[in-house]
């Protein structure tokens, strides 16, 4: 007896996330909307997710303001990379760099967006289909 499973006809949702962005049209720059949509996470995201609270252990066992003040860089740079490897995971497949995510986003902006992308993630993981 045989037993198949297509993945190609798995409804898979995504996120939909839109932003105000440049590109070079013709030599010259031009302003319009790119459209990202994300999907559910990868086991890399649920690794860097891991590696995060790692450096978040470290800074609250850190025990001079240098160690702390250290902690909170490593911990801001590894958010921006977080988020650019969870934006390339997207129905296009388009690879989004951590220097894009640093122009596009302020820090509060991506507190907002791991807000979204939890709740995203959390309904998705409630959905039995």
């Amino acid at each position: 007896m045989n037993f198949k499973v297509n993945f190609q006809k798995a409804k898979r949702n995504y996120m939909v996330l839109t932003f105000d962005d440049e590109r070079m049209m013709d030599g010259k720059k031009e302003a319009y909307e790119r459209v990202i949509q994300v999907g559910m996470p990868k086991k890399r995201v649920f690794t860097a997710l891991m590696g995060m609270q790692e450096l978040m252990d470290q800074r609250n066992g850190a025990q001079t303001e240098g160690q702390k003040h250290e902690a909170d860089r490593e911990i801001i740079d590894g958010l921006y990379e977080l988020v650019a490897q969870i934006l390339s995971n997207n129905l296009k497949g388009e690879a989004v760099t951590t220097e894009w995510v640093e122009e596009q986003f302020s820090v509060d902006e991506i507190r907002e967006f791991f807000t979204a992308y939890v709740k995203f993630v959390n309904g998705e993981a409630a959905s039995p289909n």
